[in-house]
């Protein structure tokens, strides 16, 4: 598979934009965090940048890094890499949250961007990972469960109204 999963640089500019096509204006925080209209491509990376390094983070966030899903010149999808974990974290999001564009999905590459996660995470100097998933949402669990995430429980989300599935991932051992 020729999916590359990696933060964005200075010529992902026009890539960026045309992946954001793919989302719903109303799903917009599935591709990403940090863009708003009227935003520019520059501010953004910057944004991204400080957020890597822990630099000014808005209350409630962590640091972390937004990994994006190249494929055949195009971007697919995208990972958030939380290099920590708050309590909101802790019940609801986990070290890992991911999305693949509606048109890109059940082809295998949202097992394959978590796959080159756990790696970055590895790399982060993380020995395990919290990955959640609301309980209904099958392809993701399986997906979890794949890379030998184990079930610590499954809690209510009063902010979604859904039950949430909360797994550990071993990256050592």
């Amino acid at each position: 598979m020729n999916l590359v999963l990696r933060q964005l640089n200075q010529n992902d500019e026009s890539l960026f934009f045309e992946g954001l096509k793919e989302w719903q204006p109303n799903e917009l925080s599935w591709y990403t965090f940090s863009w708003k209209p009227g935003m520019s491509y520059q501010e953004m990376l910057l944004i991204l940048q400080n957020e890597n390094q822990g630099i000014g983070i808005a209350p409630g966030r962590v640091p972390h890094s937004m990994l994006y899903g190249f494929l055949d010149g195009k971007i697919i999808g995208r990972v958030s890499v939380r290099h920590e974990l708050n309590e909101y974290l802790r019940k609801r999001g986990g070290h890992l949250g991911y999305s693949v564009a509606k048109s890109y999905r059940n082809k295998g590459y949202a097992t394959e961007m978590v796959r080159q996660s756990l790696e970055y995470c590895k790399n982060l100097g993380l020995e395990s990972i919290m990955v959640t998933c609301a309980d209904e949402n099958i392809p993701s669990w399986k997906i979890i469960e794949r890379f030998n995430g184990q079930l610590q429980d499954k809690v209510w989300d009063d902010e979604d109204k859904e039950t949430i599935r909360r797994y550990w991932i071993e990256l050592v051992g």
